[in-house]
């Protein structure tokens, strides 16, 4: 009985200790706020595509599945960078035990896509608007200054923002995950 309650009892130090995945003690979980968990994304995410409130997965890397939504959906456009936040919602562990979890992104891989033909006209219209200008000041370097003007703007606006499934994806707890077995 010694040797059952010092393993239960290092198990548990384990597990609070973020060294077990999380899941191994699914009915009892006891992790701090600023714990790491790592796992994948089931599905693609698109800031092209993508709506406030659309749901997602996360597998975490002992098989426990975080729902969460997303929120804050910006597109890429002229002037506007894309932006996507992803909120969590729920944790469900091996065995189906279910609790609120409250986290942010640490890191997640994503890729940024651009769209060549609005960055194309970005900066063709940079171009012309800076010939305009430049004309009406009396200068012949408008366009010039107005095309690397386009050229900045479109740089810096015309990426969406592409999450591929089984991206890897680190998340911390901002709030502790504590989870207790219910009597039989």
């Amino acid at each position: 009985m010694k040797n059952f309650l010092r393993y239960v009892a290092a198990l548990a130090t384990a597990t609070a200790l973020g060294v077990l995945p999380v899941g191994v003690l699914a009915a009892n979980v006891d992790l701090p706020a600023g714990t790491i968990i790592s796992g994948h994304v089931e599905e693609d995410i698109s800031s092209k595509t993508a709506e406030d409130g659309e749901g997602f997965r996360v597998e975490t890397d002992s098989g426990s599945i975080i729902y969460g939504h997303l929120s804050q959906v910006a597109r890429a456009n002229i002037g506007r960078k894309a932006h996507l936040k992803l909120d969590f919602d729920s944790i469900r562990f091996y065995d189906g035990t279910k609790a609120p979890i409250h986290a942010t992104v640490v890191s997640v891989t994503k890729k940024a896509q651009t769209n060549y033909v609005r960055a194309a006209g970005t900066v063709l219209g940079g171009m012309i608007a800076g010939n305009i200008l430049g004309k009406a000041v009396g200068t012949n370097a408008g366009g010039a200054i107005g095309l690397v003007g386009g050229g900045l703007l479109a740089a810096n606006t015309a990426s969406d923002i592409d999450i591929p499934a089984g991206s890897p994806i680190q998340i911390q707890l901002t709030e502790p995950l504590i989870t207790r077995r219910q009597a039989e």
